[in-house]
């Protein structure tokens, strides 16, 4: 069975990683189309890199933690079914 501090720490890790893997994504994809990220507000110029690299570690958390949470979610209805299954 999973505990609060194990589930917690799942999907903060989850999140984590995905944080990084976006910011390599973004740092990439800055440095390949640097014109696409560099009017995305329009009201003023941006680093591309910079605004790149923001926009891909933030994807990245949000579905890092979603994924860390899936996995959680599915885990527990594996431990579920395996319980009932014993029980029988």
């Amino acid at each position: 069975m999973m505990t609060w501090k194990k589930i917690f720490a799942v999907v903060t890790i989850a999140a984590l990683l995905g944080m990084v893997m976006g910011g390599l994504f973004g740092l990439a994809a800055g440095r390949l189309a640097p014109e696409f990220f560099r009017h995305l507000i329009p009201w003023q110029d941006v680093e591309p890199g910079g605004m790149a690299i923001l926009l891909g570690a933030t994807a990245g958390v949000l579905l890092g933690g979603a994924l860390g949470g899936f996995g959680v979610i599915v885990q527990t209805l594996v431990q579920w079914k395996t319980r009932a299954s014993i029980e029988k």
